[in-house]
């Protein structure tokens, strides 16, 4: 107790305020959390949540920081207690239960100077502790107030939203115009209609009236949710743009059919609620040939996620890329856990991703969260799930489709965190970036159909897109198989196009063909089948099935070069001016920015397509749209040199003003990223730090570089085996659910695994049939030749 009391009046010990993040859902380092044996410590120094589980990152915690006293928090279930149905549900009631009705919670002080604990509440702990005890349970988890700012959707007004020209039906607005159903009812903002909506996931019927109204009168764009009306919400949907929008002055509109919005009471699930609720439920099939159900599989390598909402895109792209070898061999280190130097390095590691990729490595791989759900009472038992919430609020900071909780396309989340991983060259344990795995080089030719000169052009990639729509099409009308091959996928892509060209060699405008082919063939490879198609701007899903072989031969797309019988066409002087920069024809330039594109996209497009044509351009675009940073500003690397991290004058001499040394507040602000005040509490925490920088890490490589270097490699082949295959079901990429099935070893024999959330199961051959439905993301796994 002496050491309490010690403590307790040091300054070490404070209030959490409401700038503070307490962090009480899980540990900072492992996926421990309050249900777990031991539960949880919490600092009452730093706010950050510990384990004393395999790697005691508690007692690590303290050693590092002389941070000692710790609130011990645990949670168990209650029993719940079955309700009596009501004999009619008169309306929708949402609560949020509280922690008490949830859960027993136990809590205890921890001394980890001493190894000692004490029961708490406890009258005789000195009052400083009991007070910040009390303001850590009160304050609301980190987590929970992502979440709540995450849930933030962001609907926006549609150009048919903003204008809508009312007359008056004298229509019934309790039941469907057509069919007489009391539920899911909508009213055309346009006329009064009522129409009802189309049927939704968990049993909400619906003949889509609604939908019949709108095609029989296209102008009539917008309809409202009447269910969903009261003073915090309004679903409205437009069906031209075929999206929620918000409609302003919806008060005054409704007023005109006789509803008074603020006398209404919400008494069905918005369409949010309902989505949430489908991708939580949606299960890919979960029984295997024989109809019977298949059996939950636990293990290293095989932990579930649980669903945060609508995280399962997320969920899919983590499980893939953590079963590829060398990212396990970068991010798990079942000795050590996270390493002694990154604990060391933060003040707040759930800001560093590095941290976060080595917590989701032990999380996913050690097998220690890969058991049964002792809390659930269903019959089959499912695992609990690992929440990757520290994770997905990190990795979408600040970016507009990432940082919500919507459902997003799963292919552009695998191309922005393989980016981000990139850019923050996150190694982990390796001395290269495991992301250079994906890599390979195309070689583009552009050939003038008049003089037959050749243009060739290499490029570093790290993914497949494959056309999809043109190959059904073509089926369909040669009365073919309505079944895609994959190779007919690549056979399209390999075909290339035309377009018109200035040939520098003919000085004058002629058509140019534009074919691309492997310059070398990656370790691992992305290919993302096109199922998504523009119409009127929206993207629509192909209902499209694609036959493919576990076995995969790519040797025949390999590029060929310049053969012997064609000539180079001369450098275009007019591509670059005097300082080296390209300069951009301007008439392609204004023939694309015509067509709605930025000037910044239209320079990519340019660049990336060798300044050739307009049309060609337009393709790249196209085909490039969703990339995650197509908007970033367009400029070329022109230096192998890396980036030498900085910080401003201003704020070293902040800090110096404290009474700190120079150095030492130079290695603190490049540490915390320029953040000023964990940039102080970390000198606080490491107060007898020299100020030296560690050795900077050998530095990246530039794209160049790195093409130079993946062409000096020996040719491999380009054989590859199939491991892994992330599905989507549903209309849309933004909804609907994802899921992986990915190829393991399970009792000592390959077998292919369905991750479905929480829901891990070996599945027999009958399950992938549903990928050729419904398969997005391959990933193959070159073999020996």
């Amino acid at each position: 107790m002496d050491s309490l009391v010690k403590a307790a009046s040091s300054s070490k010990i404070s209030l959490p305020t409401l700038s503070d993040h307490v962090y009480k859902d899980d540990c900072m380092f492992s996926f421990d959390t309050p249900f777990d044996e031991g539960g949880i410590d919490i600092c009452m120094t730093c706010f950050q949540a510990l384990s004393r589980g395999k790697y005691n990152y508690t007692k690590r915690h303290s050693r590092l920081f002389k941070h000692d006293l710790f609130l011990n928090y645990r949670k168990t279930p209650k029993a719940i207690k079955p309700d009596e149905q009501p004999q009619k549900m008169l309306k929708l009631e949402i609560k949020e239960k509280t922690e008490d009705e949830l859960f027993d919670l136990e809590t205890a002080i921890y001394d980890a100077s001493t190894n000692s604990s004490y029961d708490y509440p406890n009258n005789n702990l000195p009052t400083m502790i009991q007070l910040v005890a009390d303001g850590i349970l009160k304050a609301t988890s980190s987590d929970k107030q992502q979440q709540i700012k995450a849930w933030r959707q962001e609907v926006k007004v549609c150009r048919h939203s903003k204008n809508i020209s009312q007359s008056k039906n004298n229509g019934s607005l309790t039941a469907c115009t057509d069919c007489g159903l009391e539920e899911n009812l909508w009213l055309c903002l346009e006329c009064g209609h009522i129409g009802c909506g189309r049927k939704q996931f968990g049993g909400v019927p619906g003949n889509s009236h609604a939908v019949s109204h709108n095609k029989e009168f296209p102008d009539h764009h917008v309809a409202v949710k009447l269910g969903s009306l009261s003073l915090n919400s309004a679903d409205c949907y437009c069906y031209t743009c075929d999206d929620d929008v918000k409609v302003p002055n919806l008060s005054s509109l409704l007023k005109f059919y006789g509803i008074d919005i603020a006398h209404h009471e919400k008494t069905e699930k918005n369409l949010t609620e309902l989505q949430i609720e489908q991708n939580v439920k949606w299960d890919f099939k979960m029984d295997g040939s024989n109809g019977e159900a298949l059996n939950p599989v636990f293990g290293k390598g095989l932990t579930g996620f649980k669903n945060l909402g609508n995280s399962c895109y997320l969920a899919s792209v983590l499980q893939v890329l953590f079963s590829i070898p060398e990212f396990a061999k970068a991010y798990y280190d079942s000795t050590d856990g996270v390493p002694e130097s990154l604990l060391s390095r933060s003040s707040d590691p759930a800001d560093d991703l590095e941290i976060q990729m080595y917590k989701l490595g032990d999380g996913l791989l050690s097998g220690r969260y890969s058991v049964p759900d002792k809390f659930t009472t269903e019959v089959v038992k499912y695992q609990r799930g690992i929440r990757p919430s520290g994770f997905k609020h990190l990795v979408g900071k600040g970016d507009p489709q990432f940082s919500t909780m919507q459902q997003q396309d799963a292919f552009e989340f695998w191309s922005y965190l393989v980016d981000q991983l990139e850019k923050a060259d996150v190694r982990g344990l390796l001395d290269y970036s495991p992301v250079d795995v994906f890599k390979f080089v195309l070689e583009t030719k552009i050939r003038c159909t008049k003089c037959g000169g050749v243009r060739l052009k290499k490029e570093l990639d790290e993914s497949m897109c494959l056309p999809v729509e043109e190959v059904d099409t073509r089926n369909r009308k040669l009365g073919k198989s309505d079944k895609v091959l994959l190779e007919q996928c690549f056979d399209e892509w390999r075909k290339g196009s035309q377009f018109e060209y200035q040939c520098p060699a003919c000085k004058s405008r002629q058509m140019a063909t534009s074919t691309q082919g492997f310059k070398t063939f990656p370790k691992y490879l992305v290919v993302n089948p096109q199922r998504i198609k523009l119409v009127n701007w929206v993207p629509v899903k192909l209902s499209v099935a694609i036959k493919f072989g576990e076995h995969l031969s790519l040797s025949q797309y390999r590029s060929d070069g310049k053969l012997d019988d064609e000539r180079e066409l001369p450098d275009d002087d007019k591509d670059k001016d005097d300082s080296g920069e390209i300069t951009f024809n301007p008439d392609f330039l204004t023939a694309l920015m015509g067509m709605g594109f930025t000037e910044n996209r239209c320079k990519k497009a340019l660049y990336n397509t060798a300044n050739t044509s307009a049309e060609a351009a337009a393709n790249w675009l196209f085909e490039h749209m969703d990339d995650p940073h197509i908007d970033d500003p367009f400029h070329l690397e022109t230096s192998a040199s890396a980036k030498q991290p900085s910080v401003s004058q201003q704020d070293i001499d902040s800090i110096t003003s404290m009474g700190f040394a120079a150095q030492l507040a130079k290695k603190a602000l490049i540490l915390n990223n320029s953040n000023v005040e964990q940039a102080v509490n970390w000198i606080f925490a490491n107060p007898d730090d020299d100020g030296k920088l560690p050795e900077p890490a050998q530095p990246r490589k530039t794209s160049e570089q790195q093409l130079e270097d993946l062409l000096a490699q020996p040719d491999m082949g380009g054989e590859y085996s199939l491991m892994g295959v992330i599905c989507h079901k549903g209309t849309s990429i933004h909804s609907g659910h994802y899921v992986a099935f990915i190829k393991k070893h399970v009792d000592g024999h390959a077998a292919w695994v369905l991750f479905n959330d929480e829901k891990v199961v070996a599945v027999d051959e009958s399950v992938l049939s549903e990928v050729e439905v419904s398969g997005y993301i391959y990933l193959y796994e070159k073999v020996a030749s």
